[in-house]
Protein backbone atom coordinates (compact mmCIF):
# COMPACT_ATOMS: atom_id res chain seq x y z
CA UNK A 1 0.00 0.00 0.00
CA UNK A 2 1.79 3.41 -0.66
CA UNK A 3 0.33 7.07 -0.51
CA UNK A 4 0.58 8.98 -3.62
CA UNK A 5 0.23 12.78 -3.33
CA UNK A 6 -0.27 13.79 -7.10
CA UNK A 7 -1.72 17.34 -6.42
CA UNK A 8 1.36 18.25 -4.77
CA UNK A 9 2.86 18.65 -8.62
CA UNK A 10 0.75 21.67 -8.54
CA UNK A 11 0.86 22.82 -4.66
CA UNK A 12 4.69 22.99 -4.63
CA UNK A 13 4.88 24.43 -1.77
CA UNK A 14 2.40 22.06 0.28
CA UNK A 15 4.58 19.31 2.77
CA UNK A 16 2.72 16.55 4.27
CA UNK A 17 3.35 14.43 7.42
CA UNK A 18 2.35 10.86 6.99
CA UNK A 19 2.19 8.84 10.15
CA UNK A 20 1.25 5.20 9.91
CA UNK A 21 0.01 3.63 13.67
CA UNK A 22 -0.07 -0.39 13.69
CA UNK A 23 -1.01 -2.21 16.94
CA UNK A 24 -2.96 0.30 18.30
CA UNK A 25 -5.68 0.16 21.48
CA UNK A 26 -8.39 2.84 20.88
CA UNK A 27 -10.51 3.54 24.30
CA UNK A 28 -13.41 6.01 24.57
CA UNK A 29 -11.61 8.22 26.73
CA UNK A 30 -8.50 8.66 28.92
CA UNK A 31 -8.24 11.67 31.49
CA UNK A 32 -4.37 12.28 30.62
CA UNK A 33 -6.02 13.22 27.24
CA UNK A 34 -8.76 15.45 28.66
CA UNK A 35 -5.95 17.63 30.44
CA UNK A 36 -3.78 17.70 26.72
CA UNK A 37 -6.75 18.88 25.21
CA UNK A 38 -7.17 21.85 27.48
CA UNK A 39 -3.60 22.82 27.11
CA UNK A 40 -4.19 22.67 23.66
CA UNK A 41 -6.79 25.28 23.39
CA UNK A 42 -4.94 27.33 25.75
CA UNK A 43 -1.83 27.22 22.98
CA UNK A 44 -4.36 27.91 20.09
CA UNK A 45 -6.05 30.79 21.88
CA UNK A 46 -2.20 32.62 22.36
CA UNK A 47 -1.35 31.74 19.10
CA UNK A 48 -4.49 33.51 17.84
CA UNK A 49 -4.02 36.46 20.04
CA UNK A 50 -6.73 39.15 19.59
CA UNK A 51 -7.10 38.80 15.96
CA UNK A 52 -9.88 36.40 14.02
CA UNK A 53 -9.01 33.19 13.65
CA UNK A 54 -9.18 33.55 10.06
CA UNK A 55 -5.83 35.69 10.53
CA UNK A 56 -3.73 33.26 11.82
CA UNK A 57 -1.31 32.70 8.65
CA UNK A 58 -1.88 28.99 8.87
CA UNK A 59 -5.03 29.36 8.74
CA UNK A 60 -5.41 32.17 5.70
CA UNK A 61 -3.05 29.89 3.91
CA UNK A 62 -5.83 27.36 3.81
CA UNK A 63 -8.47 29.25 2.78
CA UNK A 64 -6.39 30.17 -0.16
CA UNK A 65 -5.72 26.75 -1.41
CA UNK A 66 -9.13 26.16 -1.03
CA UNK A 67 -9.96 29.45 -3.81
CA UNK A 68 -7.46 27.70 -5.36
CA UNK A 69 -9.75 24.34 -6.19
CA UNK A 70 -12.71 26.12 -5.83
CA UNK A 71 -13.96 25.94 -2.18
CA UNK A 72 -15.66 28.85 -0.28
CA UNK A 73 -13.87 28.99 2.88
CA UNK A 74 -16.89 30.93 4.10
CA UNK A 75 -18.91 28.02 3.17
CA UNK A 76 -16.35 24.70 3.74
CA UNK A 77 -13.89 25.42 6.19
CA UNK A 78 -10.44 24.15 6.04
CA UNK A 79 -10.43 21.62 8.80
CA UNK A 80 -8.10 23.12 11.29
CA UNK A 81 -10.58 26.31 11.07
CA UNK A 82 -13.39 24.52 11.76
CA UNK A 83 -12.60 22.73 14.75
CA UNK A 84 -10.54 25.70 16.39
CA UNK A 85 -13.97 27.63 16.12
CA UNK A 86 -15.98 24.56 17.45
CA UNK A 87 -13.34 24.40 20.70
CA UNK A 88 -14.10 28.31 21.37
CA UNK A 89 -17.33 28.25 20.77
CA UNK A 90 -17.59 24.80 23.18
CA UNK A 91 -14.69 26.00 25.34
CA UNK A 92 -13.02 22.27 24.33
CA UNK A 93 -13.11 19.18 22.45
CA UNK A 94 -15.92 16.73 22.03
CA UNK A 95 -14.65 13.29 22.91
CA UNK A 96 -14.96 10.33 20.74
CA UNK A 97 -12.15 8.20 21.48
CA UNK A 98 -8.66 8.28 22.29
CA UNK A 99 -7.10 8.20 18.48
CA UNK A 100 -9.05 11.16 16.79
CA UNK A 101 -8.82 13.21 20.20
CA UNK A 102 -5.27 12.78 19.89
CA UNK A 103 -5.07 14.05 16.48
CA UNK A 104 -7.63 16.80 17.45
CA UNK A 105 -5.34 18.02 20.56
CA UNK A 106 -2.28 18.02 17.95
CA UNK A 107 -4.67 20.07 15.49
CA UNK A 108 -5.64 22.38 17.82
CA UNK A 109 -2.69 22.93 19.27
CA UNK A 110 -0.39 24.02 16.06
CA UNK A 111 -3.78 25.12 13.81
CA UNK A 112 -2.93 22.59 11.44
CA UNK A 113 -5.28 20.21 9.72
CA UNK A 114 -4.90 16.95 10.56
CA UNK A 115 -6.97 13.82 10.21
CA UNK A 116 -6.58 9.72 9.41
CA UNK A 117 -8.21 6.28 8.23
CA UNK A 118 -8.78 2.84 9.67
CA UNK A 119 -5.89 1.20 7.59
CA UNK A 120 -7.41 -2.04 7.53
CA UNK A 121 -10.52 -0.54 5.64
CA UNK A 122 -8.02 1.06 2.80
CA UNK A 123 -8.50 -0.88 -0.81
CA UNK A 124 -5.80 -0.01 -2.44
CA UNK A 125 -3.15 2.90 -2.30
CA UNK A 126 -4.38 5.94 -1.22
CA UNK A 127 -3.98 9.09 -3.39
CA UNK A 128 -4.22 12.80 -2.81
CA UNK A 129 -5.65 13.86 -5.82
CA UNK A 130 -7.75 16.21 -8.49
CA UNK A 131 -11.52 14.64 -8.69
CA UNK A 132 -12.82 14.41 -11.95
CA UNK A 133 -16.40 15.20 -10.66
CA UNK A 134 -19.32 13.11 -9.87
CA UNK A 135 -17.76 10.57 -7.57
CA UNK A 136 -19.57 9.27 -5.02
CA UNK A 137 -18.88 10.42 -1.18
CA UNK A 138 -20.42 9.14 2.06
CA UNK A 139 -19.84 11.70 4.77
CA UNK A 140 -19.33 10.32 8.23
CA UNK A 141 -22.41 10.46 10.63
CA UNK A 142 -26.12 10.92 9.80
CA UNK A 143 -25.72 12.56 6.33
CA UNK A 144 -26.85 12.07 2.75
CA UNK A 145 -24.16 10.33 -0.02
CA UNK A 146 -22.79 13.42 -1.74
CA UNK A 147 -20.78 14.07 -5.26
CA UNK A 148 -17.56 15.43 -5.75
CA UNK A 149 -17.28 18.39 -8.10
CA UNK A 150 -14.52 18.36 -11.01
CA UNK A 151 -11.36 20.15 -9.66
CA UNK A 152 -11.98 19.13 -6.35
CA UNK A 153 -8.69 18.44 -4.18
CA UNK A 154 -10.08 14.68 -2.45
CA UNK A 155 -8.04 12.09 -0.57
CA UNK A 156 -9.13 8.52 -2.32
CA UNK A 157 -8.48 5.16 -2.14
CA UNK A 158 -8.85 2.75 -5.38
CA UNK A 159 -12.84 2.51 -4.59
CA UNK A 160 -13.90 5.53 -2.75
CA UNK A 161 -13.50 9.01 -1.44
CA UNK A 162 -11.86 9.20 1.68
CA UNK A 163 -12.30 13.43 2.16
CA UNK A 164 -13.64 15.64 -0.15
CA UNK A 165 -12.26 19.49 -0.12
CA UNK A 166 -8.62 18.25 0.90
CA UNK A 167 -9.73 18.09 4.64
CA UNK A 168 -12.96 19.19 4.64
CA UNK A 169 -15.13 16.39 5.76
CA UNK A 170 -13.72 12.34 6.07
CA UNK A 171 -15.64 9.60 4.75
CA UNK A 172 -18.00 6.93 7.05
CA UNK A 173 -16.28 3.91 5.70
CA UNK A 174 -12.94 4.42 6.71
CA UNK A 175 -13.69 6.35 10.21
CA UNK A 176 -11.33 5.63 13.18
CA UNK A 177 -13.32 3.57 16.27
CA UNK A 178 -12.56 1.79 19.05
CA UNK A 179 -12.43 -1.06 16.98
CA UNK A 180 -9.68 -0.21 15.07
CA UNK A 181 -6.22 -1.35 15.51
CA UNK A 182 -4.03 0.37 12.19
CA UNK A 183 -4.26 3.54 11.23
CA UNK A 184 -2.45 6.21 8.81
CA UNK A 185 -2.41 9.86 9.39
CA UNK A 186 -2.27 12.77 7.61
CA UNK A 187 -0.81 16.52 8.41
CA UNK A 188 -1.34 18.73 5.79
CA UNK A 189 0.88 21.76 5.38
CA UNK A 190 1.05 24.74 3.59
CA UNK A 191 3.62 26.96 2.56
CA UNK A 192 3.12 29.05 5.90
CA UNK A 193 4.28 26.10 7.94
CA UNK A 194 7.98 26.21 8.87
CA UNK A 195 9.36 22.99 8.10
CA UNK A 196 10.02 23.03 11.84
CA UNK A 197 6.85 22.98 12.63
CA UNK A 198 6.04 20.25 9.92
CA UNK A 199 8.30 17.78 11.93
CA UNK A 200 7.53 19.10 15.06
CA UNK A 201 3.62 18.53 15.00
CA UNK A 202 4.23 14.89 13.49
CA UNK A 203 6.46 14.11 16.43
CA UNK A 204 3.74 15.33 18.91
CA UNK A 205 1.14 13.72 17.41
CA UNK A 206 2.60 10.30 17.55
CA UNK A 207 3.73 11.08 20.63
CA UNK A 208 0.18 11.78 22.25
CA UNK A 209 -0.89 8.27 20.34
CA UNK A 210 1.62 6.35 21.69
CA UNK A 211 0.98 7.47 25.43
CA UNK A 212 -3.20 6.84 25.02
CA UNK A 213 -2.90 4.25 22.28
CA UNK A 214 0.20 2.44 22.20
CA UNK A 215 1.59 0.61 19.05
CA UNK A 216 4.65 1.42 16.57
CA UNK A 217 4.98 4.00 14.34
CA UNK A 218 6.48 4.78 11.11
CA UNK A 219 6.61 8.74 10.17
CA UNK A 220 7.07 10.08 6.44
CA UNK A 221 7.58 13.67 4.96
CA UNK A 222 5.99 14.30 1.33
CA UNK A 223 6.04 16.87 -0.75
CA UNK A 224 6.90 17.84 -4.72
CA UNK A 225 9.87 16.52 -4.69
CA UNK A 226 8.69 13.25 -2.67
CA UNK A 227 5.42 12.58 -3.61
CA UNK A 228 5.21 8.71 -2.97
CA UNK A 229 5.82 6.80 0.35
CA UNK A 230 5.12 3.27 1.46
CA UNK A 231 2.36 2.42 4.10
CA UNK A 232 2.98 -1.44 4.46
Amino acid sequence: MRFIGQVLESYKEVNIGVLTCKGLKIRDSDPGLELAKSRALREALRKIGDEPVTRHPFVSSWRELYRSFGTKPADYRPSAEALVRRAIKIGGLPVINTAVDAYNTASLRYLIPMGGFDLDRIQGDIYLRFSGGGERFTPLGPAEAEETYSGEVVYADDERILTRRWNYRDCDETKITTETNNVVMFIDCTGEVPMETVRTALSDLQGLLYEYCGGAYESHLVNRIDRVVDLS
